[in-house]
C-alpha cells in the first residue's frame, strides 16, 4: 500500500476535511445558542398598483416597470399582470413603502394608483 501523496492530493483532503468541520462546527454553535435569542425577519408587505397606461404590445411597459422596481431597496417580488394591467409588489417595509414606489411610477412615466395595500 503506498500511502505517499502529492501535494494536489493533500489539498484536496485538507479542503473536504476544512468543509466537514466548519460546518461541523456551524452546526453545534447553533445548538449552543442561548434560548433567550430572537430572531428578527423582515417585515414583508404587499402593494398593488393600478397602471392604466401599461400597454406596450412588445412588453417594453413592463420591462421598464420591472426594471426600476428592481433597483429599489427592499424590493423582494414583483408580478406584473398586463391584462389587468397591475403590478404587485412585495418588499420589506422597512425599507420601502407604497408612497416611495408611486413616486418610482410617475418618475418612469407610467403614472399608477394604490389600489391593495
Amino acid at each position: 500500500m503506498n500511502l505517499k501523496a502529492t501535494s494536489r492530493e493533500n489539498l484536496v483532503l485538507i479542503s473536504a476535511l476544512s468543509v466537514i468541520l466548519g460546518s461541523m462546527i456551524g452546526m453545534s454553535t447553533a445548538w449552543a445558542a442561548p434560548a433567550s435569542s430572537v430572531v428578527v425577519q423582515a417585515a414583508s408587505a404587499t402593494s398593488v398598483f393600478k397602471v392604466p397606461s401599461m400597454s406596450c404590445s412588445d412588453k417594453a411597459c413592463e420591462t421598464a416597470i420591472y426594471i426600476a422596481l428592481h433597483r429599489m431597496p427592499g424590493v423582494e417580488h414583483i408580478q406584473i399582470n398586463d391584462m389587468k394591467r397591475t403590478v404587485a409588489v412585495t418588499y420589506d417595509s422597512k425599507k420601502m413603502s407604497a408612497p416611495v414606489l408611486l413616486r418610482t411610477f410617475q418618475r418612469i412615466g407610467y403614472p399608477a394608483s394604490l389600489v391593495h395595500g
